[in-house]
């Protein structure tokens, strides 16, 4: 064990903090976007937004690792033993999450208002 704990602990919280900013300086939030808008669109049932939010999130992991292929470069694929690599995904992974919530929620907003009552006919037939 060592004597220098309390170092020790925030060394790894200084490590931490430099991983969210490298993380979050790297985030590209435009594929997760578009895949839980669309996700969000189409869903036709209510709950389960955290299982939506995962398949959201693998399209828009590897529409992001394969984009680079577009401009005749190697695919960039996510080194999951860095925790910046985690940081990120918890990050678009609550944004899908979020955005599947919010259309839901609007959607539901809307099926709420009310159509105008048809007005009686005026000699009462």
């Amino acid at each position: 064990m060592s004597d220098n704990l309390g170092g020790d602990a925030l060394q790894f919280a200084l490590a931490m903090l430099d991983s969210s900013r490298a993380a979050l300086i790297g985030l590209n939030p435009v594929p997760v976007l578009v895949t839980a808008l669309f996700i969000g669109m189409i869903q036709s049932q209510r709950g389960h937004y955290l299982i939506k939010a995962l398949v959201a999130l693998v399209p828009a992991v590897v529409l992001g690792a394969t984009w680079p292929m577009a401009l005749g470069y190697q695919p960039i694929w996510p080194d999951f033993s860095q925790p910046e690599t985690h940081i990120q995904l918890i990050f678009q992974l609550l944004t899908a999450w979020v955005v599947i919530r919010l259309l839901h929620l609007i959607k539901a907003t809307m099926s709420m208002v009310a159509e105008p009552e048809p007005k009686a006919k005026p000699n009462g037939h």
